[in-house]
């Protein structure tokens, strides 16, 4: 991936964009299965199933991040990509409603 420094520019943003329509299908689907009531501990199924895959989604953007940052010079296209993810990976921070907000209505 560092090889396309263009790439590497919108790597993150893309797969941020992934990460939230994950997050949205998992939790359309948690509230369909009912995992909202089911609990585990004091915590609901589905609110552990956000939370880990929150914590996944984070992962994968920090490994994409690093991955198109290794080669990356002073002030070339690949370094501005390279903060550019690192806007992607603060972007995370709205995820951290799955840590206190209604699961389903």
């Amino acid at each position: 991936m560092s090889a396309n420094p263009l790439l590497g520019l919108f790597a993150v943003w893309v797969g941020w964009a992934a990460g939230f329509l994950l997050l949205y299908a998992v939790q359309a689907t948690g509230c369909r299965m009912g995992w909202n009531e089911q609990m585990i501990g004091s915590i609901s199924t589905l609110r552990l199933v956000l939370i880990a895959t929150t914590a996944a989604i984070v992962l994968v953007l920090i490994g994409l991040s690093w991955r198109t940052s290794r080669n990356a010079g002073v002030l070339s296209l690949a370094r501005i990509g390279a903060l550019a993810n690192g806007a992607a990976i603060l972007a995370t921070l709205c995820f951290t409603g799955v840590l206190w907000l209604s699961m389903c209505a």
